[in-house]
């Protein structure tokens, strides 16, 4: 009776156990939600603002991201800057930048933290105070610009180009989302590289990772001022960033 007892006692425990672990293989960890907090007040040329990144998961801060930048640009045209953000404790990252013209800017925050990306995109305007308020021709000319991030309809995010080693095989990741956030799956990517404008350019294809996350290896022949050039296809879609590097 004992004996019996003891198998039926021990068949319950690999039950138990083998219900927890489909449990555990089911559970999906939330995406994380940005939320980019732009100044209240009128930003305005020459003055030194705050950009301003609130990060969470499943309603909790996260105060661990591995990256945060901040990318500016003006609509229409490539990005201008590439801000390093800080890192704060209660999950809002931030950086500084002062800009020197008015018009139609965007900043897109780029966040990478617990094996996920996320790249939020914010439209904004920049004025002049010590101009002359011509609020006619601003809010026309918005309409002019609605193009989007790097002459199209994506938004393309090159990483691994702060440490390149010559001779060395490096490797670079790529995130690409449209302008709604979602991520570009089952693109052709690949980066066209070279030394100079008279010299040999290579291509080298990126192999999807996971949906909108691309990754390519690539080694550098000569240091100094290198270029980089991340091509993205998929059906009509064409676009493309630049990049100078340094290699060492």
């Amino acid at each position: 009776m004992k004996k019996v007892l003891s198998v039926l006692i021990a068949c319950m425990m690999i039950t138990v156990g083998c219900s927890n672990g489909k449990e555990k293989e089911q559970e999906v960890e939330k995406p994380l939600d940005v939320s980019i907090l732009l100044p209240t007040a009128d930003i305005n040329v020459n003055k030194e603002i705050t950009f301003r990144a609130e990060v969470t998961q499943n309603k909790k801060v996260v105060s661990d991201a591995d990256e945060v930048q901040f990318e500016i640009g003006k609509q229409g045209e490539d990005s201008l800057a590439m801000l390093e953000a800080e890192n704060g404790a209660d999950g809002i990252y931030s950086a500084k930048y002062k800009f020197t013209e008015p018009g139609d800017f965007y900043v897109v925050a780029h966040i990478t933290a617990r094996d996920q990306h996320s790249m939020p995109k914010k439209d904004f305007k920049v004025t002049d105070a010590t101009a002359s308020n011509d609020k006619s021709s601003t809010k026309d000319d918005h309409s002019v610009h609605t193009e989007g991030h790097h002459h199209g309809e994506i938004m393309i995010h090159l990483m691994g180009t702060e440490k390149i080693q010559v001779n060395k095989e490096n490797k670079y990741t790529i995130h690409i989302q449209t302008d709604e956030g979602e991520a570009l799956d089952k693109a052709n990517v690949r980066i066209e590289t070279w030394k100079d404008a008279k010299g040999k350019h290579d291509y080298t294809d990126a192999k999807e990772v996971s949906p909108g996350e691309y990754e390519v290896q690539y080694t550098f022949k000569a240091n100094g001022k290198n270029f980089m050039k991340v091509h993205v296809e998929k059906g009509e879609l064409h676009d493309h960033i630049e990049k100078e590097v340094i290699v060492n």
